[in-house]
């Protein structure tokens, strides 16, 4: 184990301990935020578009830009805020969320609009990095999955609020009125962030942070979200396309270089080295792949194969994060008390089954099928979540938590693209071939059902790195 740097004296740790669902709220705050602003927009896109007078593929880029800087700064910014300290790392978070909503609010051209946006997503990163650590660090490791369950459903509660609200809002004012709505909410958090995490201990070590790794990292990362996020629009062929991987291998080169070397590392490769850290990743990855891609066709499935109206698919869209607002907690408070292993096993196992139900989707499926499947998936993700988390901040040491939150939050992100860009790829490829068999109805579903069972093939592979943890309770 490496020193601690976030050790608290005698007098400080009761304080923290004591006030821990106080700062849990505040963290809370900023994962709404987030979560919210994401499945907000999806509903005033058009809207967006119409206003600004943009193609539907131009003001696509308001959600592109935001999670390429998203993933390309959080193990960045995971790191950054270990050196700096939780107060610090809020409180910045807080500011440039609410700086990028202000400039969103009165952007009058897609430019204007994608900067708040990108700025919007450098705090929005911070709060992503930081989160899980910030629990670990407060909550003793006994209740630990309980605090990680927790924030799953406020981050469901963001997912599932964001399109009625949205609704409602663009029913009554234009679509600023998205982003109003998070200056108030985050200036409650900046004001309560300076209340009471001024008990948070600062990092003992200041620890220069090394700008080239920073650099290298955050642009491998760019590079290779958008490299995945182009895939399906730009021929193999494209040499725009094999510059952007050349730059994304490039500077993943160099930044293991600045990784090799005990003076200039960004986040210390040693975390890999420990097998629960390790195999929670995987398994994670393994879960976001499987599911991404299936869930962005599934909306189409639903539109242009059953002929569902959008708020009917509005309402089938909502099962899976309910179902996880109200599974994520239980498994968590659970995994406290049995451990992590028979739970995100279980939790992998059914959602292999929900996505074995969603491969027997046909054009003629009923609407209890459909919610069944769905349901399912839900429950399977809502009782591996949690655990999983649990076990992932639980395996390192103190002054490893905030770039493993970062870690985390960027395996993920990394996970639902890499899914989304292989799934779509993989449709493509399984319709143009079916098209040649049958009509175009029956050659959707069948990509679709092929989709779906490779999904299930990936949920598979992280069953077994489930089982080959440890299996500790509350550490």
């Amino acid at each position: 184990m490496a020193k601690e740097q976030h050790q608290v004296d005698q007098q400080d740790e009761p304080a923290i301990k004591r006030h821990r669902y106080k700062l849990f709220a505040v963290g809370a705050i900023g994962t709404f935020m987030a979560t919210l602003d994401v499945s907000i927009l999806n509903v005033a896109l058009p809207t967006i578009a119409s206003d600004l007078n943009v193609s539907i593929d131009r003001v696509a880029w308001v959600v592109l830009s935001y999670s390429l800087t998203l993933v390309s700064l959080m193990m960045v910014f995971g790191a950054w805020g270990g050196r700096k300290g939780y107060r610090f790392a809020y409180s910045f978070g807080f500011l440039f969320f609410l700086a990028g909503s202000v400039i969103c609010v009165s952007a009058a051209s897609l430019p204007i609009l994608l900067a708040g946006r990108i700025i919007q997503a450098v705090g929005a990163a911070m709060f992503a990095a930081i989160g899980p650590g910030m629990l670990t660090q407060v909550f003793p490791s006994k209740e630990r999955g309980q605090a990680i369950g927790l924030m799953v459903m406020m981050v469901a509660t963001g997912l599932m609020t964001g399109p009625p609200l949205g609704g409602f809002l663009l029913s009554f004012w234009s679509w600023p009125s998205i982003f109003v709505i998070n200056i108030p909410i985050g200036l409650a958090g900046f004001w309560l962030v300076q209340i009471y995490f001024r008990a948070m201990p600062q990092p003992e070590e200041k620890k220069k942070m090394h700008f080239g790794g920073a650099v290298s990292l955050s642009l491998s990362m760019l590079c290779g979200m958008l490299f995945l996020s182009l895939l399906n629009d730009f021929a193999l062929t494209d040499p725009t396309l094999w510059l952007i991987a050349a730059v994304a291998v490039v500077s993943l080169f160099f930044f293991f270089r600045f990784e090799s070397k005990p003076e200039t590392a960004l986040i210390g490769l040693d975390i890999f080295r420990i097998r629960q850290f390790r195999t929670s990743i995987i398994a994670m990855t393994t879960m976001f792949i499987a599911i991404s891609g299936t869930l962005v066709i599934g909306p189409f499935y639903l539109e242009q194969i059953k002929n569902f109206e959008p708020q009917s698919v509005g309402f089938f869209l909502m099962i899976l994060p309910v179902t996880m607002l109200v599974i994520a907690p239980l498994s968590g408070r659970i995994s406290d008390r049995i451990g992590y292993r028979l739970l995100t096993t279980l939790g992998m196992t059914i959602l292999a089954i929900g996505l074995f139900l969603i491969s027997r989707f046909q054009s003629d499926s009923s609407t209890i099928y459909i919610a069944s499947s769905l349901l399912v998936m839900g429950v399977g993700i809502g009782i591996f979540n949690t655990p999983n988390s649990s076990a992932l901040m639980g395996s390192v040491s103190a002054d490893q938590r905030a770039v493993a939150s970062g870690i985390l939050g960027t395996a993920r992100n990394v996970g639902l693209a890499f899914g989304v860009a292989l799934a779509t790829g993989l449709f493509v490829w399984f319709q143009q071939y079916y098209l040649g068999l049958y009509s175009e109805t029956e050659a959707f579903v069948a990509a679709y059902n092929r989709v779906a069972l490779i999904a299930i093939g990936v949920a598979l592979i992280g069953i077994p790195f489930c089982l080959s943890r440890k299996n500790r309770v509350g550490g």
